[in-house]
């Protein structure tokens, strides 16, 4: 794709295959231009379900293991060996392609690489690239930053209506926010709605941390933190949990500890902690910064959850709250 960027006196004009388009600053443009580099980055516009991700995994963990890369042998001979019907290609070829997985009738290197990952255990690296695979699919881009764990009317909200492509989409989507964590997504939910919370174990403190942003976004919280009401999604990678650009530009770290205190007064070791995360922000000059400590109080027979919730700005905290875990199973404004 070739861009030319023009700049005069008075306008910044950007010439693409797709035309010309005039910016009043060279920072518009080049936010524009970024823009446009990422959907071109899209290699398929559509998405497509209806196997869930176990299933998927199966297979290519088969394919990995018998060497075989033709997606029509692969699949009769999987579903020959597991005693499925042949009719079921049909859904599970285009599934495969939606994700990438397949390239001019073979399993791409990728899709092989991940069922051999998944066929020793290494989940979390199965994970990582799966969410590699997702980033080709503009609809399963839009998801990822749209999605609210275990919400499907997040999914409806973006064009998903039945009920096994809903299930499926939250499924693969789990899989990969979770960093291919799979307890982890029943383990959270035992967090937030059961009477007596368990710790959760620190390996799911991302998939932990993005469930209760995502819950957390209101105009209020961006108004904490001097940002505009529009534009920023919350996002997950390998280095961390931010609310970020569209355009990728600035991006907000979101801090998260996971604790335990074992005496009922844990005000003073909660107070203990999140002043020591603010001299760690200070040192690492940190701007804006979201602060989300899920915790557990020991009450002798029984651990209640909370989770901690503040917003830093430019040195001092804006806002912050304690929650009981059952007010974040559903959407929430920040007051």
């Amino acid at each position: 794709m070739k861009i030319e960027l023009l700049v005069s006196e008075n306008e910044v004009t950007v010439v693409s295959e797709d035309g010309k388009a005039m910016f009043r600053s060279i920072d518009d443009a080049l936010a524009y231009i970024k823009s446009m580099v990422n959907n071109n980055e899209c290699i398929r516009s559509s998405w497509y379900i209806r196997v869930p991700l176990m299933r998927i995994l199966g297979i290519l963990a088969y394919a990995s293991d018998k060497g075989i890369r033709g997606v029509k042998e692969v699949l009769l001979n999987y579903l020959k060996a597991n005693g499925l019907s042949e009719s079921n290609v049909r859904v599970i070829e285009p599934t495969l392609q939606a994700l990438g997985l397949v390239n001019n009738g073979e399993l791409t290197e990728d899709a092989v690489k991940i069922g051999e990952l998944f066929r020793k255990g290494l989940l979390t690296e199965c994970a990582r690239l799966m969410m590699k695979m997702a980033y080709g699919n503009c609809m399963l881009r839009s998801m990822l930053v749209n999605y609210k764990p275990g919400n499907p009317e997040s999914l409806r909200a973006i064009g998903l209506r039945r009920r096994d492509e809903l299930n499926y989409t939250m499924q693969l989507l789990d899989f990969m926010i979770s960093g291919g964590l799979i307890n982890c997504i029943e383990s959270v939910n035992e967090f937030l709605r059961s009477k007596c919370s368990k710790l959760v174990c620190g390996c799911c403190s991302n998939y932990l941390t993005y469930y209760i942003l995502s819950r957390l976004l209101s105009f209020k919280l961006f108004d904490y933190l001097d940002l505009p009401r529009l534009g920023y999604s919350p996002v997950i990678s390998s280095e961390g949990i931010f609310l970020m650009h569209p355009n990728g530009g600035d991006k907000v770290p979101v801090v998260s500890r996971i604790i335990e205190f074992n005496q009922a007064n844990y005000t003073p070791g909660l107070r203990e902690l999140v002043d020591s995360i603010e001299q760690e922000l200070r040192r690492s000059n940190v701007n804006r910064a979201v602060l989300i400590i899920p915790f557990t109080v020991n009450y002798g027979d029984c651990s209640v959850g909370k989770v901690y919730v503040s917003t830093y700005l430019k040195g001092v905290f804006t806002y912050s709250k304690i929650y009981d875990p059952h007010e974040l199973t559903s959407e929430l404004t920040i007051n």
